[in-house]
């Protein structure tokens, strides 16, 4: 019996979408707690001064937490492009409240108000994901914000920052297709492995 075609992008968005909104909130604090002691044993982590995270929505796993675990290290909060920008901005944030949300109600700081750092400067950037395969391929929402804001990266791969995929173990699959446009990731760190992919 021939074997089943593979699930489209669109399906893999909605199943595991699905399966990382279906984990309990003890379960997430649980996944953040590993994932964040995993991250602070690695190499990377720990050399990078300037680092861009982000805010989980959709049950994303939270890395938050390190910014209590290293705070002599400034970390730096993605603002989305505004009017002509195609590339996101990114903004220190100390763990501040924040009250602005965006188009998508994405905490955010505010841009004017909070210190800016350009995508090169940044020494490691965490992303969110959807899906990732072990070779460091990354399906994300389909915004192509990460792919536009370090497509710099593809004529100067060892320029600006190390990209790490940030991602709840039930995220891996076995291989995804990529496109020319995506950014490979450097490393996928789960609450359950690290994954080095370059």
């Amino acid at each position: 019996m021939p074997n089943s075609a593979p699930p489209s992008k669109q399906q893999l968005r909605r199943q595991i979408r699905a399966a990382r909104r279906a984990l309990s909130a003890h379960q997430q604090r649980m996944a953040s707690r590993r994932l964040c002691a995993r991250l602070a044993l690695c190499a990377e982590l720990k050399r990078a001064r300037d680092i861009g995270l982000y805010w989980p929505m959709d049950g994303e796993i939270d890395p938050r937490p390190l910014l209590k675990r290293f705070p002599h290290k400034r970390f730096y909060l993605p603002a989305l492009p505004r009017a002509t920008r195609s590339t996101m901005t990114f903004l220190h944030w100390p763990g501040a409240t924040l009250r602005y949300r965006n188009r998508y109600g994405i905490p955010e700081p505010v841009l004017g108000r909070s210190a800016s750092i350009s995508p090169e400067r940044l020494d490691l950037v965490l992303l969110p994901l959807v899906a990732f395969d072990p070779s460091g391929a990354r399906l994300g929402m389909g915004a192509g914000y990460y792919d536009r804001t370090f497509a710099f990266k593809h004529l100067h791969p060892g320029r600006g920052p190390d990209l790490v995929g940030i991602a709840h173990q039930l995220q891996c699959v076995d291989h995804l297709h990529t496109e020319s446009w995506d950014i490979p990731l450097r490393l996928v760190a789960t609450d359950h492995h690290l994954y080095r992919c370059r």
